[in-house]
């Protein structure tokens, strides 16, 4: 079974938590009272599609890991409670250039005990909206099996 993940630095901010996030260079915000999780990417070149735009896989990614850490602390109480991605459905509205930093926030919209339903949108520095996602998020049980 996986070690569990380091905690959260002090103030809410991880960073990275996976070999993903540490490649990316995105940050996990989950310091403030709504309890909704932030990622926050500065672009850079490495971060770009062939037209010179935030490559749509990173921005799914930063939505998925939003909703997810909402997720998280709506079904665990911890930001670090584990969690699969059972769906993550993406529109992509407009596109954001190198050296611009983007901000995914994830709101819990429903769920239950183990089932949660998140939605996220993706933001620019100046609040115009990116992408959006809707997202399906089950906890895993201590043994790391997910069942149907």
């Amino acid at each position: 079974m996986p070690s569990r993940p380091r905690q959260p630095d002090t103030g809410g901010i991880i960073r990275e938590q996976s070999g993903c996030q540490a490649a990316v260079g995105y940050e996990v915000d989950v310091s403030h009272p709504d309890r909704r999780a932030r990622t926050t990417l500065t672009i850079g070149p490495d971060h770009l599609n062939r037209n010179g735009m935030l490559h749509g896989g990173i921005i799914a990614m930063l939505l998925d890991s939003a909703c997810g850490f909402s997720a998280s602390m709506a079904l665990g109480g911890d930001a670090l409670t584990p969690l699969v991605t059972v769906s993550l459905t993406t529109q992509f509205v407009a596109g954001a250039p190198v050296g611009a930093e983007v901000t995914a926030l994830g709101t819990v919209s429903g769920g239950g005990r183990k089932i949660c339903h998140v939605t996220g949108e993706l933001r620019d520095g100046d609040g115009r909206l990116l992408a959006t996602a809707q997202g399906v998020f089950k906890r895993r049980p201590p043994d790391g099996r997910v069942q149907a």
